[in-house]
């Protein structure tokens, strides 16, 4: 196991590694010409998969990525045994499809209005 200090900055390391991902995710699809309502919502479910905690296994008391845990425990365990890291992380991403859809939507609304008052 390992000490607290190391557990927190293995944490942090992680999300941090995980927000830049979001954050090259966002400007490569922005460069590839996608529509906002769609980098919002791929935003927002990739935030979900990436940031999403889940105990390491039923006994730990330490979290790790749910994603990782439901990938590793169902390889290596069966679905039986990841279903407290699936759970989690369902609902993780149908909360995020919900916040990120009505964040695009509102996204290109005011992009619209936008161009609406640019034009004379």
């Amino acid at each position: 196991m390992l000490e607290t200090g190391s557990y927190i900055t293995a944490l942090l390391s992680y999300s941090l590694a995980a927000v830049i991902a979001l954050l090259v995710m966002v400007w490569w699809l922005v460069k590839l010409g996608w529509g906002r309502f769609w980098i919002a919502l791929l935003f927002w479910l990739g935030a979900a998969l990436l940031l999403t905690p889940a105990y390491a296994n039923m006994q730990a008391d330490t979290f790790a990525p749910a994603v990782l845990v439901a990938v590793f425990q169902t390889a290596f365990f069966g679905v039986d045994t990841a279903i407290h890291a699936i759970r989690p992380l369902g609902v993780a991403m149908g909360i995020a499809t919900l916040v990120g859809g009505t964040h695009g939507l509102i996204w290109v609304w005011l992009g619209r209005r936008q161009v609406n008052m640019e034009q004379p």
